[in-house]
């Protein structure tokens, strides 16, 4: 049902902040890169107030940001780097970021949104919710011709978005295991470009060191426990569905308005069983 198609597809990941997919998507992004797919990234925000830090200013966090998810995505093979520069911190307005996503759906032709799982319980974070939410709503509502009209006049057409991936931690159990087996690596390589991930890394196994301040030798130490933490979120994932390593999505397909999702709501309102998740 969600196997990748033979033709090209123009994939399109919408995230709150610049890490946002640093664990969760990137082995599949570069996979799909990989096989031809184009792959965009837009990042909503420039994660501005992401430290705890108070020697920097707003705009120093979001300079280093942003240069840190450019040069990671070149990693995995993205076509293009987006940053809409919303307010980080839950300032987000809904209805903006709404209309301006339709806008890129349209513009990118997006047959494929990623995104954060807005239903998730006990989110906290008001700009992960409210980004989920609008990159769903602009993927199921861009083919409207009668919607933000004043776009078509920019030369964007309305576009059918087949499908929307809910990724990381999720509000539903996942239909569906992308095998990333083959870009475990780069996903690593990836990951250790954010300063966030070698906080975390820091913090977990190695206090010692200073993520703002990493030399070499901390490096490969690092390097070593981000394959461990990584394999591990992997391999437990794969081992759901018989892969050595793998990425969870909730995968939901789109109607005009609606996700197509009628019959699985009616099954599981009624008792029955879920699917079983797909090898996409």
């Amino acid at each position: 049902m969600f196997n990748l198609e033979t033709k090209s597809l123009n994939i399109v990941v919408i995230m709150a902040h610049h890490d946002d997919h640093t664990y969760i998507c990137t082995g599949s992004l570069a996979k799909w890169a990989a096989q031809g797919h184009k792959v965009y990234v837009i990042s909503v925000t420039s994660s501005e107030v992401g430290t705890l830090r108070r020697d920097l200013t707003k705009e120093d966090v979001a300079s280093v940001c942003e240069k840190e998810l450019e040069e990671a995505n070149k990693v995995l093979g993205v076509k293009e780097t987006i940053f809409l520069r919303f307010p980080d911190g839950g300032f987000i307005d809904g209805a903006k970021l709404r209309e301006t996503l339709i806008h890129y759906v349209r513009k990118l032709k997006a047959d494929r949104i990623l995104t954060l799982d807005p239903w998730q319980p006990y989110e906290i974070h008001p700009d992960h919710i409210v980004v989920g939410r609008m990159a769903a709503e602009a993927g199921a509502f861009a083919g409207f011709p009668l919607l933000h009209p004043e776009q078509l006049k920019e030369g964007v057409e309305p576009y059918v978005c087949s499908e929307v991936w809910f990724m990381g931690i999720l509000g539903h159990a996942p239909n569906c295991y992308v095998d990333i087996s083959l870009t475990f690596d780069i996903k690593v390589e990836h990951a250790l470009i954010f300063e966030s991930t070698l906080t975390l890394l820091a913090e977990l196994f190695a206090p010692k060191i200073d993520p703002s301040n990493v030399s070499p030798k901390d490096l490969k130490k690092l390097t070593k426990y981000a394959k461990r933490l990584l394999n591990s979120m992997a391999s437990t994932l794969g081992k759901k569905v018989d892969l050595e390593k793998a990425e969870a999505f909730f995968v939901q397909k789109t109607l005009p308005g609606h996700f197509d999702n009628f019959v699985q709501l009616m099954n599981e309102m009624l008792g029955n069983p879920p699917e079983k998740p797909k090898i996409c």
